[in-house]
């Protein structure tokens, strides 16, 4: 047995160090002979990719190609899974990864762990094909590649499915972007309504956007945590949210008043672009304090329309204490 072992070891070690003599090869000595310039641009690019130095990657021990494999970010892991079937069998990962999708002209998959990401971005601009960028903010770093497609939806589409046939991934937000698609809206609701059992977090954006289209996605999505609203409807009206979700937030407001905020059950709701005032607020905090309602109330944040007042007027009675302002980088 132990004689095996050896056996074995020495062969990875064989396969491991041929692996890194081609490499160097490659670098160091050159792998292919550069063609005459007069020949045509054809018979050129037909040499050099006659003589060009192969990486036999599937070619080596199988301990070997999973050393190689565990090396590449989601993204180029998934890419390489994709090239053949001899690629997928080989690419059996049990790392778990959230996604997120992005849904608007340029779809996006996000996925990563939420400091470490990378995205793909599908775009029918030809020229912006396999470019690469990097993106960080204060609590996330990520690496974005742009892929050509004359469908980008149906391409996201396709690459998501295959990506959780091969790996363990959750989905962890949907980004719509209503503006960018028009009446396909029902059909990309239909598609996330067959693919997900549930949604744990769900953004929408929009402008000039109809009521019964908002709320037909917001029937129709299943979100189970989490519900951003940043759409501006043409009738100002109240959607129906339902209330066992934990956190809200709602970018254009104007129609939010003191009632629509005192029966609100989240635990955590910002309201913004609202028309509340001073002595509403001061209504919501002391209704809170006294135990009266949102007993469950974990954090609250709402716009002011006359700041020079508030302390007056919206803590009139209130202890409190200043603390530093802080803001929130914007992600999608």
């Amino acid at each position: 047995m132990f004689r095996s072992f050896l056996y074995w070891s020495s062969s990875v070690i064989v396969s491991m160090i041929n692996m890194i003599l081609s490499l160097f090869g490659y670098l160091f000595h050159g792998s292919y002979k550069i063609p005459s310039p007069r020949e045509s641009p054809s018979n050129q690019l037909q040499k050099l990719m006659m003589n060009r130095a192969r990486f036999r990657l599937l070619h080596l021990d199988y301990v070997a190609i999973r050393e190689v494999l565990n090396s590449l970010d989601p993204i180029d892991y998934i890419n390489f899974s994709r090239a053949s079937k001899s690629c997928k069998t080989l690419s059996t990962m049990k790392k778990s990864y959230k996604v997120c999708l992005t849904i608007k002209t340029c779809p996006m998959l996000k996925i990563g762990n939420g400091v470490i990401n990378y995205a793909v971005l599908w775009t029918k601009e030809k020229k912006e094909d396999k470019t690469r960028m990097l993106r960080t903010w204060p609590n996330e770093a990520r690496e974005c590649v742009f892929e050509y497609s004359e469908n980008p939806l149906g391409a996201m589409k396709e690459f998501y499915m295959h990506a959780r046939s091969l790996m363990g991934i959750d989905i962890d937000c949907v980004v719509l972007f209503m503006d960018d698609f028009g009446e396909q809206f029902r059909e990309i609701v239909y598609w996330l309504n067959s693919t997900f059992r549930e949604i744990p977090a769900i953004r929408v954006y929009g402008k000039n956007q109809q009521q019964i289209n908002v709320q037909y996605i917001l029937d129709n999505v299943k979100y189970k945590d989490s519900l951003k609203l940043y759409v501006k409807t043409v009738e100002m009206l109240p959607p129906e949210i339902p209330d066992t979700i934990k956190e809200l937030r709602i970018g254009y407001g104007s129609w939010i008043t003191l009632d629509y905020l005192m029966s609100l059950k989240m635990c955590k709701f910002a309201l913004l672009d609202t028309y509340l005032t001073n002595e509403d607020i001061n209504f919501f905090f002391k209704s809170w304090m006294q135990m009266k309602s949102h007993n469950n109330l974990e954090r609250f944040e709402v716009n002011l329309t006359n700041p020079e007042d508030f302390v007056a007027i919206g803590l009139r009675d209130i202890p409190y204490e200043m603390g530093p302002t802080t803001s929130a980088p914007f992600l999608l």
